[in-house]
């Protein structure tokens, strides 16, 4: 496959290029892709969409609410969405096989049903019947509607992957999306078919029940666990089709009893509404609310079944005295804030209905069942305000496979890495063999649609690029070894100007905490100055040097904001930020503010730094600090000594740009109505040291960028003409960082225009920039395992610089697949990059316009100003996602580390002025 033979009409065209050549550079090997081949046979496959509602419950009328709209639960049909609609599918697809027997069938128990027939349906509806969890002898009534049938375009596909010809220039990406989701559908339908087993989520599989995998329970007072599941998704590959299948992780709620779950947490009824045991109560209570579970319960009639609930969370105290107007409402005894079964009341009338009394859930279950409750377990609100329902946590039990969306905790992340990582030969067995067991992969099911799947992980030809050697001032230069290198006996191949004017501060966080002494900040200076080469005159010690965390956000004489006004005063331009301990996901605030105050409000650069490690005046960390404050002071810390390709005139402007959204966040509350942030940097010169940057807000979870893009990249180009003369670039050369395979033909639809016109208000016409996109992913499943011992580093990866260009991708388009780093543990994911449009490197030479791409993004990895390593992806992505990080710093109201509710309702959408000052718009403040 060295050799690449496309039409004509495909390479003439810029948009979505066709692959010019497979790369030919570096040293030839063979690794293991974690794919199975998939053959499938052109059947005639029928595709339908189905949705469900629930009709209204007998007796039912339209209720108004305080609104004054009718209610939607009560009197009209509910869509029915999750679990239910899976069960109402599954009962559907049964009465379909009792009357079409010998019938094929394939669903995702979400939106479709796939068939090799077309289904007998008259009107399109199918009404089936599903236990009323609340009420196990009553049914709720479930009208399943099909819209169809379409012919799934699978022969097309199939014949597609043999000629890969596009009859027009440029074609939607990705192909033939309907036949790829159909495979998808049908290979993942066994594995979704049994909810209580597998616990499913998109293209995620997670075995609970008897094929239970290992779990981690996580150390905290929130009921968490780690599972370990599968992925996997059809991919398109040159001439075949593949199956892309991965280890993934997740976070679960915890499955079991709950009286052994609380025993386990050590949670017990509390009666206070302070204190360590009340914070931990409200922490769990937080977690159960929306629980599904299991109890059992009496139904009309005296029965007792076993039917599904939603837990409302621990029965709080001061939520049971709001109901105190109504008659004989539920009461706790004082001061028990979480009280146990002893604790709670309820009125319970005598058989006869008529005559009542107070009666504690203890004295209940010991009178009418003979049970004995635990006293000093919580007590648990199945029901709602209006009619609380209590029970013991004896008698509940929460079924496994229930995900959970909230960020981790810094202790819990730590739990969830240590459990995650496994070395890439376990990963690789536990792919090759236990994968295909959980998703059945060998089923015989897969055969009635014609599809079969390898049984052997797929070998493919990769190659190991040479390392670049790495320059630094005068004749100073290193040549990396396993992906890294030191700065012994080198200093910094240019300072930026000299830092007159700087000083540091010391922030404590508790009373026990001492202040690092100006000799240590002093010994920093000098180490910079004589071992690093970076200009920099002795620290000026000002009148405040240590802080209270307790005063960060205050307006004091003792405050963060008035050591920034005698800063500013005294003209200091950058300040140190001793901190006398790291907090955890920045809640207590401190972080945010420290870059709040010197990034927007001041104009003064700002480093951080843990005083334990400073303090012990570690070379190796003193250097990290100082190639911080060389970059945030316009010096280029390092350079690739060989200039090559279209770096080699100095005219190539090289760019980045990324998206974060607000989601995984502390407080999900947040998420709602926050701005996403967009971070765009670029280069200055050939020397690729200086990525000075500009980010704004946009439109909540909108990936697409606006037309800011246009203004922001004006001033990216401006920039660069002010750095070279008054001269545009001849190129630019863009990272686009983030997007999905589904959003590539938006970004040339909606953000190329944008880039375009930026590149026409400030160069002349004529002079235009060539100009090239490429995406660069991270977040991506595909993995790769070395074949020979000597072919794997110390820790079972493939070696850094592994380049993968063919066996998984497809010749009519432009990507690969780059492992610039060593990864230490685990197993290494490498970024996939795709060219969008090109202007540049195929006009350079055909022939070579493959090796020099991923030559040029292989070297710029070892660019990252801030390390002495090669990292996993190009630096302008890598200083996008860093730029957005911290624009979100700026925005505590809506990012911040603490979760209270008061927090939560002072942010407002007024964080649009949120600008980096203007002494520091030209820097790169937020390295």
């Amino acid at each position: 496959m060295g050799k690449l033979d496309v039409t004509p009409s495909i390479v003439s065209t810029d948009i979505f290029p066709a692959r010019p050549s497979f790369g030919t550079k570096g040293k030839p090997i063979v690794v293991w892709a974690n794919y199975f081949r998939i053959h499938v046979k052109p059947v005639k496959l029928y595709k339908y969409t189905v949705s469900a509602s629930e009709r209204a419950k007998e007796g039912a009328s339209d209720k108004k609410g305080k609104s004054g709209k009718a209610s939607a639960s009560k009197g009209t049909p509910k869509e029915v969405k999750g679990r239910k609609l899976h069960l109402a599918i599954q009962k559907a697809l049964e009465q379909f096989r009792r009357n079409q027997p010998g019938l094929i069938v394939a669903t995702e128990f979400k939106s479709n049903i796939f068939t090799l027939k077309q289904l007998n349906a008259d009107n399109g509806i199918i009404t089936v019947e599903l236990p009323r969890s609340s009420e196990g002898d009553q049914f709720d009534t479930i009208d399943v509607k099909l819209e169809g049938s379409t012919e799934v375009p699978l022969a097309k596909l199939l014949e597609w992957l043999t000629k890969m010809d596009d009859a027009e220039p440029r074609q939607t990406y990705p192909k033939y999306p309907d036949a790829v989701d159909a495979l998808n559908g049908i290979l993942g339908t066994r594995a979704r078919s049994d909810m209580d087993k597998i616990a499913s989520f998109g293209s995620k599989f997670f075995p609970f029940g008897d094929r239970e995998v290992i779990q981690a329970l996580l150390v905290s007072s929130r009921p968490l666990v780690a599972a370990r599941g599968y992925f996997q998704s059809t991919r398109l590959g040159t001439g075949r089709l593949l199956l892309n299948v991965n280890i993934t992780h997740s976070v679960f709620k915890i499955s079991g009893r709950l009286d052994e779950i609380f025993r386990k947490l050590d949670v017990q009824a509390f009666n206070g509404r302070v204190g360590w045991g009340a914070k931990k109560l409200t922490t769990l209570n937080k977690f159960l609310q929306k629980t599904r579970v299991m109890v059992t319960f009496k139904v009309n009639g005296g029965k007792m079944v076993q039917g599904q609930k939603t837990m409302q969370g621990i029965v709080v105290a001061s939520a049971l005295s709001r109901r105190r107007a109504q008659d004989h409402p539920p009461r706790a005894t004082q001061n028990w804030e979480f009280p146990g079964p002893k604790n709670v009341e309820f009125w319970r009338l005598d058989d006869n209905g008529i005559n009542g009394r107070y009666v504690s859930i203890y004295d209940h279950y010991r009178e009418k069942y003979g049970k004995t409750l635990n006293d000093r377990l919580p007590v648990i609100q199945l029901g709602n305000v209006e009619k609380p329902v209590f029970f013991p946590a004896e008698y509940i039990t929460i079924p496994a496979g229930q995900k959970v969306l909230a960020r981790l905790t810094g202790e819990e992340t730590t739990d969830m890495l240590r459990f995650a990582c496994r070395t890439p030969f376990k990963n690789a067995l536990s792919i090759s063999t236990d994968s295909r067991e959980i998703l059945e992969l060998d089923n015989s099911y897969l055969n009635d649609f014609g599809i079969t799947v390898d049984k052997h992980l797929l070998a493919v030809h990769a190659r190991i690029l040479s390392v670049p050697t790495v320059k630094y001032r005068d004749t100073g230069k290193q040549t990396p070894m396993n992906g890294s290198w030191n700065m012994q006996n080198v200093k910094v191949y240019k300072s930026g100007p000299a830092i007159r004017r700087w000083s540091w501060v010391n922030i404590l966080f508790d009373e026990r905490s001492l202040p690092v002494d100006g000799s240590i900040v002093q010994e920093f200076g000098s180490f910079m100055r004589g071992k690093m080469g970076i200009g920099i005159d002795a620290p000026t010690r000002l009148a405040i040097d240590s802080i209270s965390a307790n005063n960060v956000k205050g307006q004091g004489p003792g405050s963060l904001r008035r050591y920034f006004e005698l800063a500013k005063a005294q003209q200091i331009t950058h300040v140190l930020v001793i901190l006398s301990k790291v907090s955890q996901n920045d809640r207590d605030g401190v972080y945010n503010a420290v870059k709040a105050f010197g990034d927007c409000d001041y104009g003064i650069q700002t480093s951080c730094v843990v005083a334990f490690k400073f303090a012990k005046s570690d070379p190796g960390y003193f250097a990290n600090v100082g190639l911080k404050w060389n970059l945030k002071g316009g010096g280029v810390n390092h350079k690739i000594q060989d200039e090559t390709g279209v770096l080699k005139d100095g005219r190539t402007m090289i760019a980045g740009y990324d998206v974060t959204h607000p989601t995984n966040m502390m407080d999900s509350r947040r998420a709602v109505g926050a701005p996403s942030v967009a971070g765009l940097v670029a280069s200055v010169d050939r020397d690729l040291g200086q990525w000075p940057s500009i980010s704004w807000e946009q439109a909540s979870r909108q990936e697409m960028l606006d037309n800011s893009l246009t203004n922001a990249f004006i001033s990216r180009i401006q920039l660069w003409k002010k750095h070279n003369k008054g001269e545009c670039p001849s190129r630019i050369i863009i990272f686009r960082d983030g997007v999905s395979e589904g959003q590539f033909s938006q970004v040339l639809d909606i953000e190329l225009p944008l880039i375009r016109e930026a590149m026409a208000k400030t160069c002349p016409k004529g002079q235009q920039p060539k100009l090239s996109i490429v995406v660069s992913v991270k977040r991506h499943q595909t993995r790769f395992f070395p074949t020979k011992p000597e072919e794997m580093t110390n820790s079972g990866n493939i070696k850094n610089g592994t380049v993968v260009d063919r066996g998984i991708t497809q010749a009519r388009y432009w990507d690969f697949f780059l492992t610039a780093h060593n990864a230490l543990q685990g197993t290494a994911r490498p970024a996939h990059y795709t060219v969008l449009l090109d202007e540049v490197f195929r006009y350079r030479g055909k022939a070579e316009a493959a090796n020099e791409l991923e030559k040029l993004t292989h070297e710029l990895c070892y660019l990252f100003g801030r390390a002495t390593k090669a990292v996993s992806i190009c630096p302008p992505a890598y200083y996008a996602d860093i730029v957005c990080e911290r624009a979100r710093a700026h925005r505590p109201e809506w990012f911040g580390g603490g979760d209270t509710a008061s927090e939560s309702s002072s942010a407002t959408a007024n964080t649009q002025n949120r600008e980096v000052h203007e002494n520091l718009k030209d820097t790169m403040y937020y390295i």
